[in-house]
Parts: C-alpha cells; sequence; structure tokens
C-alpha cells in the first residue's frame, strides 16, 4: 500500500495535468511545423531523473521519467552545434504559461543538463497525452511547464563576417 506522503505528493504534482486536452505537441522551427503524438514520444528513450525544487506551496521532491527535451527537439530535426549555442527553445502549456530554455543548456556537446518531459510521476504514469518539463538543478520550478502543448524554436542569425 503506498504511503500517504506519496499519494499526497503524487496528487499534487499530477493534479495540474488533468485540466488539459491530450493530444500531440507541435514542435514549430524556422523552417516549420510538425508534431508528436504521444505514441512516437513513447519510442523514444525515456530515463529518471530525481528532482527537488522549491514551490509557492513548499519543496517538491519526485522521480520524473520521460524522455530528454533534446531527444524530441532533435528527433523532429537536426541541430547543428552552431545553431544550438544561439538558440532557445519556448516551451508553452495548455494553460498559455511558457517558460524559455536555451539550447545550450539541453545540447550534450555543452551542458548536457537532463531536462526531461515528464511521462510519469514516482513511477505514476500522468494521463494520456499529459505532459510536464522538468529541469534538473532548478531551485525554484519556474520552468516546470504543465500540460505541454508546444516547443518553439528560435535562434539568433549568424553574425556578420
Amino acid at each position: 500500500m503506498p504511503k500517504l506522503k506519496d499519494l499526497i505528493l503524487t496528487l499534487l504534482l499530477a493534479q495540474p495535468c488533468l485540466a488539459a486536452t491530450p493530444g500531440p505537441i507541435t514542435i514549430t522551427t524556422p523552417t516549420g511545423t510538425t508534431s508528436l503524438t504521444p505514441a512516437q514520444l513513447a519510442t523514444l528513450p525515456i530515463i529518471t531523473e530525481h528532482i527537488a525544487f522549491g514551490t509557492e506551496k513548499g519543496p517538491i521532491s519526485a522521480d520524473f521519467a520521460g524522455p530528454l527535451l533534446w531527444s524530441i527537439l532533435t528527433h523532429a530535426h537536426p541541430i547543428p552545434l552552431k545553431s544550438a549555442v544561439r538558440g532557445a527553445v519556448i516551451i508553452t502549456g495548455a494553460d498559455g504559461y511558457t517558460a524559455l530554455i536555451a539550447l545550450g543548456e539541453l545540447a550534450p556537446a555543452f551542458e548536457n543538463k537532463p531536462i526531461i518531459l515528464a511521462t510519469s510521476i514516482n513511477a505514476k504514469p500522468l494521463p494520456p497525452g499529459h505532459f510536464r518539463i522538468v529541469v534538473p538543478q532548478d531551485a525554484k520550478g519556474g520552468r516546470s511547464v504543465y500540460d505541454v502543448v508546444n516547443l518553439t524554436e528560435f535562434f539568433e542569425p549568424n553574425p556578420p563576417k
């Protein structure tokens, strides 16, 4: 039987995910738009990270599992290293909440931070089609976007030579 603390934590973490309509994630890049369905996302390698961060309701500490955000973006299209250092992705939730992450944080050749699109919390799956970005080592959960529906990449232009 699950411990009450674990059950409360799971409900606290998953509750905001129940509001959005399940569906694909749209990835918008400077060259076009594509969608990844929950079934397509399920084919990507899954990692588990223990992540702790502060919230307005107090600290949260849990095991989040899902594909790396970098894997999702590079599954949609290749990202050259020279572009990664001058690019970012805006993550948008179904409620309109957004957060920005530099691609240099994600790229394996640079920071290689294991930012994941969580599909489960403490080994309990989130409702189908409801995904959450979680950022390890952030002191606050401000970039933890619930019910992710869109990833928008942008790049600064190459400097003149």
